[in-house]
């Protein structure tokens, strides 16, 4: 995703005070991964940087001139779910040798660490934390509080149960829910008993008494209770918005390329974008939704800061099915897409109780024709098969449905004329690349300028992303399912209306 290298108008020189001729230790991501951020710090006149990095990732790293760096041990997780409680446990991973860099780079104690959205915002050894979240924010993770909240908000609702993690106890609710719905499939969405889980590990697609068998077995042994749902169908997507003291900034929604595999009942996160938009009608009411939310939040919680709602476009319009309280993987990827304005400045200054010195319906307008004018598509995988040991890129083209390795070094540039090379180089579409993660692998398409129009959908790349993996890697994906866009309303292009 581009990153703007001007100089920073006066706002953004305002907002990125707190980072301003600091130190910064950057904790738990990947190496890769922390490469926009450093280029983002001295933008905003940090200090060069202290990078804890969780193993290397896939992609560029920063050169070495820009952050002194620890590479933690390799850390093999089972589950996004691990990584990310880990995460909100960062001093779990810090050694004696992690404590010894940070006294080395920072012995006067007055650094500030720049962690995860998902991590607690308290003192991490004896320095102050920015990013991360209040810990009464993470308590809202609970996928079982939905409801609640979109009652207080008469927000629109599918059927939906709450019961104990056993077997006869959650096919009592499937029936219910099933008969209230008039469907024949349900979703099964597990508490946050031993913390907040993510990426889909605890959510099951119930539409055969063996899945469901599985599944009780495996929510009793991590759960208390389960959240019960009409299967929605339709296309997902989901929208942001932050939490500032005088209003709520609403954004644009994000179309999520979540995969169905009927066979295993489980859904597979294969990225975002912004490409395709919504009917309008749809996305007044999506942004309405979200606002009523983010006005909840403020008023009953004393909210500040980011927070999503993922959901589904169903033929009766949106039903929201997830609230994520945190800076998460949507709003991040606006916030790198669409880096004038500064939403991740936002959010730290709205964690801290700084003045936005906007308000927020200026924000908000600033914002939207930011997004607008900048689209994205990213699509991504994670296979827990660990099959790569270092980055491998591939270039590839379209062929019979289907993603095909490009492979240009095999071109003979001087045995073919020049319009069979340029006819080569124009059938390719984008590149591939596959590396180790401390999830097992890592797979992620980078699309080339020109081939996604506006009104294009990011699950499709997602579908072909995946099957490409599975026969260049052996990645396990499996025969994945595209949902449909069960309005089929071809998107306009235009501006996003408020609601």
């Amino acid at each position: 995703m581009p990153e703007d290298r001007s100089d920073p108008d006066e706002w953004e020189r305002y907002l990125s005070a707190p980072v301003a001729n600091r130190l910064v230790i950057v904790a738990l991501e990947v190496l890769a991964g922390m490469t926009g951020t450093v280029a983002r710090l001295a933008r905003w006149g940090a200090a060069k940087p202290l990078l804890i990095a969780d193993g290397r990732g896939v992609g560029p790293v920063p050169a070495p001139d820009t952050a002194d760096v620890v590479v933690l041990d390799r850390v093999v997780f089972d589950s996004l779910t691990d990584q990310v409680r880990a995460q909100m446990h960062p001093e779990s991973r810090f050694g004696p040798a992690v404590a010894a860099a940070v006294e080395t780079y920072d012995p006067d104690g007055r650094a500030v660490w720049w962690v995860s959205p998902v991590g607690p915002n308290t003192p991490l050894l004896g320095r102050a934390v920015l990013g991360g979240r209040p810990p009464p924010q993470a308590l809202l993770e609970d996928k079982l509080l939905l409801d609640d909240l979109l009652a207080a908000i008469e927000g629109p609702k599918s059927p939906s149960a709450i019961a104990p993690a056993s077997y006869d106890a959650l096919m009592s609710a499937t029936e219910r829910v099933m008969r209230d719905a008039g469907n024949d499939q349900v979703v099964w969405a597990g508490d946050a008993r031993d913390g907040t889980n993510g990426g889909g590990d605890y959510v099951r697609w119930i539409r055969t008494t063996d899945q469901a068998r599985d599944a009780a077995a495996f929510f009793g042994a991590r759960c208390d209770k389960v959240r019960v749902s009409a299967f929605l169908e339709g296309l997902p997507c989901s929208i942001h918005g932050l939490c500032l003291p005088d209003g709520v900034v609403v954004l644009r929604p994000v179309e999520l390329a979540t995969l169905r595999d009927p066979v295993a009942g489980r859904f597979t996160q294969a990225g975002m974008g912004t490409s395709w938009d919504p009917h309008p009608d749809d996305t007044r009411e999506i942004r309405r939704v979200a606002r009523a939310m983010g006005e909840l939040l403020q008023r009953s919680k004393g909210y500040r800061g980011a927070f999503g709602l993922d959901g589904v476009i169903t033929v009766d319009g949106f039903r929201v099915n997830e609230m994520n309280p945190r800076f998460s993987g949507g709003i991040t990827a606006l916030s790198r897409t669409a880096p004038a304005a500064c939403l991740d400045l936002v959010q730290l200054n709205a964690l801290i109780g700084r003045d936005i010195a906007k308000p927020a319906a200026e924000v908000e307008e600033r914002t939207l024709a930011l997004l607008d004018d900048n689209r994205f598509v990213d699509v991504r995988g994670l296979s827990p098969r660990r099959l790569l040991d270092e980055t491998v890129d591939v270039a590839v083209r379209v062929g019979e449905a289907r993603l095909e390795r490009a492979d240009l070094s095999e071109l003979d540039v001087e045995s073919v004329s020049p319009d069979q090379v340029e006819g080569e180089l124009a059938d390719v579409v984008g590149s591939v690349s596959g590396g180790p993660s401390p999830l097992g692998v890592f797979v992620r398409l980078t699309v080339a300028d020109g081939v996604v129009r506006v009104g294009d959908r990011a699950a499709p790349y997602g579908v072909l992303l995946l099957d490409f993996a599975d026969r260049m890697w052996e990645t396990g994906f499996g025969r994945l399912l595209m949902p449909p866009d069960v309005r089929a309303v071809q998107a306009s292009g235009r501006g996003i209306a408020d609601g």
